[in-house]
């Protein structure tokens, strides 16, 4: 009995690893070698990311805030469940309609394109604390004449559904994100089983007054799930985007 309860264990261990790991992998232009997160998920159930602390965009040591992120699949929807503990601030953001300029104060991110290779066009989808959404497809000609463009999606009719719900006392928000497969196989015609993505989240550290506020590097943590590790806080780098993988 002991050795079956053993086995068990051992089982239960290695089936964690297939679902969070590590992938080292090249810039696109080879210059270096970095190591990016792997999330593997399935239909049946939500797989969490094990590591509550996302990373800082600069320099890419732990942020003291926790996020907690889980994903499951099915045929039709991508399914992510979030939740942003340790934000004192929830109250301070003051976007109420979607796409808009929301990202300038405190939002949760996640940036996706379809395959395994970094892609210059990708998906960026963001919600804040008043379950205002912003939707875009985006292209970053990083590689060649680095020039950025947004193409807004339309929320009413994107078919991505949406809410959360504000724990103020707990210093917590935390939310839900049902997201078309369709919309993720951008920029492919034919979906993959793999996907580059990353997630974020901006937090803020100081009081507002001003309803205008927007974030910086003085008042604001910027935090990624995997770190761009960029001299100036910067989320729209697609080389250090980590993997999805659709089991």
């Amino acid at each position: 009995m002991k050795k079956m309860h053993l086995l068990l264990i051992i089982l239960s261990i290695n089936a964690c690893k297939t679902t969070n790991g590590v992938k080292k992998i090249s810039t696109f232009n080879g210059d270096k070698t970095m190591k990016v997160p792997v999330l593997k998920i399935n239909k049946k159930e939500y797989t969490k990311i094990k590591d509550l602390h996302f990373k800082h965009s600069v320099g890419g040591e732990p942020v003291e805030e926790e996020t907690l992120v889980m994903m499951k699949y099915s045929d039709k929807y991508l399914e992510v469940k979030f939740e942003c503990r340790d934000n004192p601030r929830i109250e301070q953001n003051y976007f109420t309609k979607d796409n808009t300029k929301m990202y300038t104060q405190e939002v949760f991110e996640i940036f996706i394109s379809n395959g395994e290779l970094s892609n210059e066009k990708y998906i960026e989808i963001q919600i804040n604390p008043n379950n205002a959404l912003f939707l875009s497809k985006i292209k970053n000609t990083y590689k060649t004449d680095k020039k950025f463009s947004s193409d807004f999606i339309d929320t009413t009719t994107s078919d991505v559904s949406h809410y959360v719900e504000k724990k103020i006392e707990e210093n917590i928000w935390k939310g839900y994100l049902r997201i078309p497969m369709e919309m993720l196989k951008y920029p492919n015609a034919i979906s993959k089983d793999t996907y580059r993505i990353n997630l974020y989240r901006i937090i803020s550290n100081a009081d507002h007054a001003n309803k205008n506020w927007m974030n910086n590097s003085d008042n604001s943590t910027f935090a990624c799930w995997s770190s761009t590790f960029s001299k100036n806080p910067q989320f729209h780098s697609p080389d250090h985007f980590g993997f999805l993988i659709l089991e």
